[in-house]
């Protein structure tokens, strides 16, 4: 009953997001439901009445659980929604991003939209650029490419998420937290099963690429277009006031994205300084290119949108935080380990399950590793049970990658916020990229392992 009763408050956050209410009420809502209902569950508040457990339950949770699990997100990811959201804004204001999007496509052509945004969100990714950071580094880009297409505008956070959701964050040598955390919790290389790796993320690239393709078409040929929003015209007409001639060009307009991806990637600076020298960068290289007149509006601007972003975030990990305080949540890490005697498959079916509850593929692995360790490998220096352990951790990287996105994701309602879609308009496609196509791709990968038998290491 317990867990059902988890499982029906996550069902809630869904279905409040999906009716447009706003995430911090729906996320509140349903930690206030999870606690109540796990409390009388286990015989809580039958003493003193309902209505006053409910009051004290409604105390609880505003000022422990869900605000310290709001606040602690807040604090640590400020600077990278924050930076991020001023670097994204600063390629827009200054006409770097159409510079890119217009070069691109007079050389390339509209047909070069798509494996366009594809790639270059890939590559930012893989790179090891956060999620977070590349969405408002390319947003400006994928706003002018789209208008130059004419592709529906609803598909922005399909186009973003087939690149930089999908296998660049598992794929072997990936410098992102899905692939590092199972491949230092294990003891292996991050490069671990390396071919077999590798020729899977080519498998859910061309599924995810090929079903992109597809789905824009038919958009096309059901007579959508590319339609400017509010927030699209005054974006729009600020830059048809804007002389041109100032516009950076193809080269200078990527100048401030290669040297973030040096000093993140290269230099290996901290995330929140390597921002820094991005938007210094920018603020230098695109500075004849600003109204100065309005520059620190542009700031501003750009600093609250990733403010906003921020908060819808972080309202769903403190969600997350009230789930991992109900008894039932150590009964449902249980159960999803002890269903499965295959510790490759157990793994999968745990770091999955857990990120769809908390609505984080990073936390489903925090959570799910240890239970794994402890019940199916035990000692990992000598590994009494042999498990395959790189091939686990490949899985276990992907398996963060699946139901982690599912409607209440932090990541996913940020993306579609600050594009100005709604789950109703677009997220059913997203759904497709990121949650289908990896579970279709991580099942091969099991049904593989099992058929060669690489589940356990040779004695």
């Amino acid at each position: 009953m317990g867990i059902f009763l988890i499982l029906l408050s996550i069902a809630i956050v869904i279905l409040l997001v999906f009716k447009g209410v706003p995430v911090f009420y729906s996320a509140f809502i349903a930690s206030l439901f999870c606690l109540l209902t796990a409390a009388l569950f286990t015989g809580a508040g039958v003493d003193v009445g309902v209505g006053k457990y409910l009051l004290q339950s409604m105390t609880d949770t505003a000022n422990t659980s869900y605000v310290q699990g709001l606040g602690g997100y807040f604090t640590s990811n400020f600077c990278i929604f924050v930076l991020g959201a001023i670097f994204g804004k600063l390629f827009d204001n200054s006409g770097a991003a159409d510079a890119i999007a217009e070069t691109i496509v007079a050389k390339l052509g509209a047909k070069a939209v798509i494996p366009a945004i594809i790639l270059v969100g890939w590559i930012l990714t893989f790179g090891g650029v956060s999620v977070f950071v590349a969405f408002f580094a390319m947003y400006p880009l994928m706003l002018s490419l789209f208008k130059e297409a004419d592709i529906p505008r609803r598909l922005l956070p399909l186009f973003y998420f087939a690149g930089a959701g999908t296998s660049s964050g598992w794929i072997p040598g990936s410098p992102q937290a899905h692939n590092l955390l199972p491949s230092t919790a294990l003891g292996v290389a991050p490069t671990a099963w390396l071919v077999p790796g590798v020729c899977f993320a080519i498998f859910e690239t061309a599924l995810v690429v090929l079903f992109v393709f597809w789905y824009t078409a038919r958009c096309k040929k059901n007579g959508e277009h590319f339609e400017l929003t509010e927030a699209d015209k005054k974006v729009m007409e600020e830059k048809a006031a804007k002389d041109i001639s100032n516009r950076p060009s193809f080269l200078l307009a990527l100048a401030p994205m290669i040297i973030l991806m040096l000093a993140l990637n290269v230099i290996k600076l901290a995330v929140p300084l390597s921002l820094l020298v991005g938007i210094l960068a920018a603020v230098i290289l695109f500075f004849k290119s600003f109204d100065l007149k309005s520059f620190w509006k542009m700031m501003s601007d750009g600093a609250m949108g990733g403010v906003s972003s921020l908060f819808n975030t972080a309202a769903i990990v403190g969600f997350g935080s009230v789930v991992k305080m109900v008894p039932a949540y150590a009964t449902l890490c249980g159960l999803l380990v002890n269903a499965f005697s295959n510790p490759i498959v157990a793994s999968v079916v745990t770091v999955g399950g857990l990120a769809g509850v908390t609505g984080s593929g990073t936390g489903g692995i925090g959570l799910a590793m240890p239970v794994v360790i402890e019940n199916f490998i035990g000692d990992l220096v000598t590994n009494p049970n042999h498990v395959n352990l790189a091939a686990l951790s490949r899985c276990t990287s992907i398996a963060a990658l699946t139901l982690d996105s599912l409607p209440h994701c932090g990541l996913v309602v940020s993306v579609l916020s600050y594009t100005g879609n709604t789950h109703k308009s677009s997220y059913m496609p997203c759904a497709v990229v990121f949650v289908i196509a990896p579970i279709i791709t991580v099942a091969l990968m099991l049904l593989f392992i099992v058929a060669t038998g690489q589940t356990y290491l040779p004695v």
